[in-house]
C-alpha cells in the first residue's frame, strides 16, 4: 500500500453532499439577516472538524464575521472555548474585567457580534468544555440571539454534558436547532477516500484492489480518521484483525491526536486500557485485573474513567469492548515492548488454565515468538488447524509464523505445511500454495500414507484452481494408487474419501462428468458415515453429476436426501465443507428448483462468513447469479456477476471471469435493450475469448449464454459458431445434457434466422427428444418454442399459436418469467396470422406487462415494434376478406394487373405483403428478404404467414405458381435498386 501524503487530505468531502447542503441553507439564512443554531454530531473520526472547515469557508465567503473555538480536554478556565473564539472581539475586555466569562457577558458579546453583517461562532469538541462554557452554550441554545447570529456546536454525543444534550434535543423539537449527524461512510465512499489518499485510481482498480479496499473500509468502520491510521500502518488483510499493519511506527504517527487523548488519562486508566488492548475484544474486568497486575477496585475505577471518555463501551453480559478496533490497536502499540511481552505472557497463562481453544491463545502466543518459541509455535499450529475452514486468512498467518520455528523434516512440519497450503488456497494465494505443497511432495516418500494423501489432495486442489487440469488429474491419479483396501466395515478411510472427492471435482470441472460420476458413485456406495460433513459433501457432488448428465429421476431423489442432510447440519459443521452448498445448488439449478438453489447457495455464503474459501465463494457467486438470471431477477444477477468477475480476476480464474461476463451480458441485453448493443456484444466476445480454449463446465455454460446474447443481438451465424466451434471444438449442446433441449432450441432459432429450415428442423427434433428424456418443464418449453417458430416459418400459424401458448404456460410454471415474456412477444406474429390483429395485441400486451415488471427493455422494444407493424398493416388494409366468385369458387387463378396488384391474387395483399411474397417466389430466403427491405427476419416470417393464409397455400414453394416468376424477378430488381 503506498504511503499517504498530508496534501491528499485536502479536497471535497466524500459522500457528505446532504450535510454540505444543510450548511448552505444555514449560511443562506445568515446572509438574509436571520440566525440559527447548528448542531454537528458524530463519533470520533467521522469528519466533524472537516465539515466545520467547509462551513467556515462558506461563512467567510458570505461576508459575515467568523470566530472559531476548540475545546481542549483538561482546560478548566471558565468560558475558555468562548474566550478563545472571541479573543479578538473588541468588547471582550470590557465585559471580562472580572476574569471570568459568564452567560450574561457572553450573551452581550453574541448580541454585538450579530450586529451589522452578522457573525458565526463555530465551536468544536464541545464535549470537553469546562462547566462555564457548557452553561453559556446551554443558555444560548435555549434563548437564541436574535438577528444574523449563527452558533455551531460540534460534539461527540456520548461524552457531552447531559444538560447541554437536553437543551439541544429541545431545540431540535421546536425547530430552533438544525442537527447534522455524521454517520459512518459506506464502502464505496471509503474506497474513494483510500484511492484519493494513496494516489490510486478507483476506476482502474483490479478485482484484487477492489476487494482489498472494501475490506480496508470495513476495518476502518466507516471512519475517515481510522482509514488514515490504517493506511499509515500499512494495513494488510492477512494481518488483520490481529495487527493493524506492518508499520507500527506509521500507525502511531498518524494516530498522534488519539494518543494525545490517551496521555491525558490517569496512570491507572492508561494501564487498564493497555491491558485491555493486550487481551483484545471483548474483555472482562477480572481478566484485566490479572494482566494489569492492579487491584480489582482500582481497575473498576479506571474502567469507569475509560467509559466516561468513550474509549471503551460496556456490553450487557458484564464484558467491555473498545469503541472501535483501530483504537484497540493504537492503545496496544502505545505500550512498551516489555509491557506487551509481560502482558501477553500473563494473558496466555490465564487463558490456558481455562483450557480454551488454541485460536483464543494464538494472539498471545504470537507475541512470545522469539522469547519462548517452543511454547508459542505449537499453539499457533493448533490454532491454524482449528480455524482453517472458518477463517483461512488467520490460519495462513498463524501457520506461517509457526513454520519459522518448527524444525525441518518430520511429520509435524509436513502437517503444518499442508495446513498452510490449504489456508493459502482458501484465501486465493495459489502460487504460494503450489510452491509449498510441491516442497512437501518432494519428500512424500518419507510420510505416512494418510499424510501423503493429504499432500496429494492439496496439490491436486491447487492445480485444479489454477485450471491446470492435466496436472491435477495426474496428481490425483497418483494418489489414488496409494489407497488402502477397504476397512472391515466396507468403508473407505476418510483420507481416501477426500482424495476421491478431489479427483471427481477435477474431472467435473474439466467437463469429464461421466468418469467423475463413475468414480464418485463407487465412493458413495462405500461410505457409512452419512452425517459426516465430508461424506455429505461427496453425496452432494454425486447428485450434481446426476443432474448434469440428465439422470433426472435419480437426481431428484438424491437432492431430496441431500437437502435433508445439509439442512440438518449446524452452521459450524456445514462451514467445514462449504463446497456442498455449491454442488447442491448447481444440481437444483439444473433440476429447475430455483428457489431451493438460491436458498442453499446463500446459506453457504452466510455460513462461511468473511472467512470462506475464495474459490468456493466464486462458485457460489456464479451459481446465484445464474439462478437470478433464470428467474428474471436481472438487477441482482448483474450485481452477483460483477462480484464474481472481480473475485475471479483476483484469484486468477480466467474461466470464472468468462462465465461472469457471459452472465452479465445476458442480463444487460434484457435490461439495456438496443441502446448498448455494441457494448454488450463486445462484452460477450470477451467472455468467449476467455473460455473458448477450455473444456470445463464453466466454459460450456458461458458459451451457451453467449450464444443466446448473439441471437438476440442479431448475429445468428455467430451464435451457431459459438455453439459448434468453440470450447475446443465441442458441441456445447451435446456436452451439457441437462441443458440440451434449450441449447438445441437456440440453435434451431439461429438456423431459422438464417433461413436454413432443414437445420432448424433437425435441431428442433433433437431438442424435443432431449426434452422428452429429461421431463423438465422449462427445458420442454424451450423445445416447444422452437417447434412453434418452425411451424410459423412453414406457413402454419394455426399450429404455431397453439404451441407458443403451451410453451408460455410451461415457462410460467417453471418460474422463468423472462423466457415467458420473450415467448409471448414471439407468439404475437402467429396469433396475428392465425387469429387476427386483436389476438396479436393481446399477446403483445401480456409480453409488454411482464417485461415492464422485470425491467426487460429488450422485450418492451420488441413488443412496441411489433405493435407498430401491426398498426401499419391495418392502415394499409392488410386484412381484407378473400373475394370469391358468385358460385363461391376462389379467384386464385385470376390474372394479376399490370401494376402487380389488380384484381388477381396479389390484390388480396397489402403492398408490403405483395413485395415480400414476390421476393419469396423468386427464391430469396427470409433473411435475404429482411436485409433487402430493412426488416427483421421475424417480421418477414410474420408477413409470409399472412400471405400463405390469404392465398390458401402452405409454403413458399407454391408462390411461383400463383405469382409467377416475372413478378418475383421484377421485385428482386426493384429491391436491388
Amino acid at each position: 500500500m503506498p504511503l499517504i501524503s498530508p496534501s491528499r487530505f485536502d479536497g471535497p468531502l466524500v459522500e457528505r453532499d446532504a450535510e454540505v447542503a444543510r450548511l448552505e441553507q444555514v449560511v443562506s439564512l445568515l446572509r438574509s439577516g436571520r440566525g440559527t443554531i447548528l448542531e454537528v454530531v458524530g463519533d470520533p473520526g467521522m469528519g466533524k472538524t472537516s465539515l466545520l472547515a467547509v462551513l467556515a469557508g462558506m461563512v467567510t465567503g458570505s461576508g459575515a464575521r467568523l470566530a472559531r473555538g476548540h475545546a481542549v480536554r483538561g482546560d478548566a478556565a471558565p468560558g475558555q472555548i468562548f474566550r478563545s473564539a472571541w479573543e479578538e472581539h473588541p468588547e471582550l475586555r470590557a465585559v471580562d474585567l472580572g476574569g471570568a466569562l459568564d452567560p450574561q457577558a457572553a450573551r452581550t458579546l453574541a448580541t454585538a457580534w450579530a450586529a451589522g453583517p452578522g457573525g458565526a461562532v463555530l465551536l468544536d469538541d464541545v464535549q470537553w468544555c469546562d462547566p462555564m462554557s457548557v452553561e453559556i452554550a446551554m443558555r444560548l441554545v435555549r434563548n437564541p440571539v436574535p438577528g444574523p447570529f449563527l452558533l455551531v456546536v460540534s460534539h461527540r454525543p456520548r461524552q457531552t454534558n447531559p444538560a447541554l444534550l437536553d437543551a439541544l434535543d429541545d431545540g431540535v423539537r421546536i425547530g430552533t436547532v438544525t442537527r447534522v449527524v455524521l454517520s459512518p461512510l459506506n464502502a464505496d465512499s471509503m474506497r474513494g477516500l483510500a484511492g484519493r489518499w494513496t494516489g490510486a485510481s478507483a476506476g482502474s482498480a483490479s478485482g484484487t484492489d477492489d476487494i482489498h479496499d472494501r475490506r480496508l473500509g470495513d476495518a476502518a468502520g466507516g471512519s475517515p480518521r481510522n482509514l488514515r491510521i490504517l493506511l499509515a500502518a500499512g494495513w494488510d488483510p492477512v494481518l488483520w484483525p490481529f495487527q493493524a499493519g506492518g508499520d507500527p511506527g506509521g500507525l502511531l504517527r498518524e494516530a498522534a491526536a488519539l494518543t494525545s487523548e490517551l496521555d491525558l488519562l490517569s496512570p491507572e486508566a492508561g494501564a487498564v486500557l493497555r491491558a485491555a488492548a493486550i487481551l483484545g475484544d471483548p474483555f472482562r474486568p477480572g481478566d484485566v485485573t490479572e494482566v494489569s497486575a492492579l487491584q480489582a477496585d482500582r481497575v473498576l475505577t479506571a474502567l469507569g474513567e475509560l467509559s466516561q471518555a468513550d474509549l471503551i463501551r460496556r456490553r450487557g453480559n458484564g464484558e467491555f469492548t473498545f469503541r472501535d478496533p483501530v483504537l484497540a490497536h493504537v492503545a496496544h502499540e502505545h505500550s512498551s515492548l516489555s509491557e506487551q511481552s509481560a502482558g501477553h505472557r500473563r494473558a496466555l497463562d490465564l487463558l490456558a488454565a481455562r483450557q480454551v481453544a488454541a485460536s483464543v491463545l494464538a494472539r498471545h502466543a504470537e507475541h512470545l515468538l522469539g522469547t519462548d518459541s517452543a511454547t508459542a509455535a505449537p499453539i499457533l499450529a493448533r490454532a491454524a488447524a482449528e480455524v482453517v475452514a472458518s477463517d483461512p486468512a488467520a490460519a495462513a498467518h498463524w501457520s506461517g509464523l509457526a513454520l519459522d520455528y518448527i524444525p525441518h523434516g518430520g511429520r509435524e512440519r509436513a502437517e503444518t505445511e499442508i495446513l498452510r497450503c490449504r489456508a493459502l488456497i482458501a484465501v486465493g494465494r495459489l502460487d504460494e500454495a503450489r510452491t509449498l505443497v510441491h516442497e512437501v511432495l518432494g519428500r512424500v516418500a518419507d510420510l505416512p500414507w494418510q499424510l501423503a494423501l493429504r499432500a496429494y489432495g492439496a496439490a491436486a486442489d491447487v492445480e485444479r484452481l489454477l485450471c491446470r487440469y492435466s496436472e491435477a488429474e495426474a496428481i490425483a491419479a497418483t494418489a489414488l494408487g496409494l489407497l488402502p483396501a477397504l476397512r472391515e466395515d466396507g468403508a473407505l478411510p476418510m483420507e481416501a474419501v477426500m482424495m476421491v472427492y478431489e479427483y471427481a471435482l477435477v474431472q467435473s470441472l474439466r467437463g469429464d462428468h461421466i468418469q467423475a460420476r463413475e468414480m464418485i458413485r463407487s465412493a458413495v456406495d462405500t461410505t457409512v458415515r452419512p452425517q459426516h460433513t465430508t461424506e455429505i459433501a461427496i453425496r452432494c457432488l454425486a447428485v450434481c453429476q446426476d443432474a448434469y448428465v440428465g439422470d433426472v429421476a435419480v437426481a431428484l431423489e438424491g437432492v431430496r436426501l441431500c437437502t435433508g442432510a445439509v439442512d440438518a447440519l449446524a452452521d459450524p459443521q456445514a462451514g467445514q465443507s462449504p463446497e456442498m452448498f455449491v454442488t447442491l445448488g448447481v444440481a437444483e439449478l439444473y433440476l429447475e428448483r430455483f428457489e431451493d438453489a438460491s436458498r442453499h447457495v446463500k446459506r453457504g455464503l452466510k455460513v462461511a462468513g468473511g472467512g470462506t474459501q475464495l474459490h468456493v465463494v466464486l462458485h457460489q457467486l456464479l451459481c446465484i447469479a445464474s439462478v437470478d438470471l433464470f428467474t428474471g431477477r436481472l438487477e441482482t444477477a448483474t450485481e452477483w456477476a460483477v462480484q464474481a468477475e472481480q473475485l475471479a480476476a483476483a484469484v486468477g480464474s480466467q474461466e470464472g471471469v468468462g462465465l461472469a461476463k457471459a452472465i452479465r451480458a445476458s442480463a444487460m441485453i434484457w435490461t439495456h435493450g438496443r441502446r448498448d448493443l455494441g457494448e454488450i456484444l463486445t462484452l460477450v466476445e470477451s467472455a468467449i475469448a476467455d473460455v473458448e480454449t477450455h473444456r470445463s463446465w464453466w466454459a460450456l455454460s458461458a458459451l451457451g449464454l453467449a450464444a443466446q446474447v448473439q441471437i438476440l443481438g442479431g448475429d445468428p451465424d455467430g451464435a451457431l459458431r459459438t455453439m459448434l466451434e468453440r470450447a475446443d471444438g465441442q458441441d456445447v449442446a451435446v456436452a451439457q445434457p441437462a441443458l440440451e433441449p434449450s441449447l438445441k432450441a437456440l440453435m434451431a432459432m439461429a438456423a431459422l434466422r438464417l433461413g436454413d429450415l432443414a437445420a432448424a428442423r433437425g435441431w428442433t427434433e433433437d431438442a424435443e427428444a432431449a426434452a422428452s428424456r429429461l421431463g423438465l418443464t422449462g427445458q420442454t418449453a424451450s423445445a416447444m418454442r422452437a417447434r412453434a417458430a418452425l411451424h410459423l416459418a412453414d406457413g402454419r400459424p394455426d399450429l404455431a399459436v397453439d404451441v407458443f401458448e403451451q410453451a408460455t404456460d410451461r415457462f410460467e410454471r417453471a418460474g422463468m418469467p423472462i423466457q415467458r415474456a420473450w415467448t409471448q412477444a414471439m407468439g404475437a406474429a402467429a396469433a396475428d396470422a392465425a387469429q387476427g390483429h386483436d389476438a396479436a395485441l393481446v399477446w403483445l400486451d401480456a409480453a409488454s406487462a411482464a417485461a415492464d415488471a422485470l425491467g426487460a427493455l429488450w422485450v418492451q422494444e420488441d413488443t412496441a415494434r411489433a405493435r407498430a407493424e401491426l398498426e401499419t398493416v391495418a392502415r394499409d388494409g392488410g386484412t381484407p376478406a378473400r373475394s370469391e366468385d358468385a358460385d363461391g369458387a376462389d379467384n386464385a387463378g385470376a390474372g394479376v394487373g399490370a401494376d402487380g396488384s389488380g384484381s388477381g391474387p396479389l390484390g388480396m395483399l397489402s403492398d408490403r405483403e405483395r413485395e415480400i411474397a414476390a421476393l419469396a417466389a423468386a427464391g430469396l430466403r427470409s433473411r435475404e428478404i429482411a436485409q433487402r427491405l430493412f426488416l427483421s427476419p421475424r417480421t418477414v416470417e410474420a408477413h409470409l404467414g399472412r400471405v400463405y393464409r390469404r392465398l390458401g397455400v402452405s409454403s413458399r414453394g407454391e408462390l411461383p405458381r400463383i405469382i409467377g416468376n416475372r413478378g418475383g424477378s421484377e421485385a428482386v430488381e426493384d429491391a436491388g435498386r
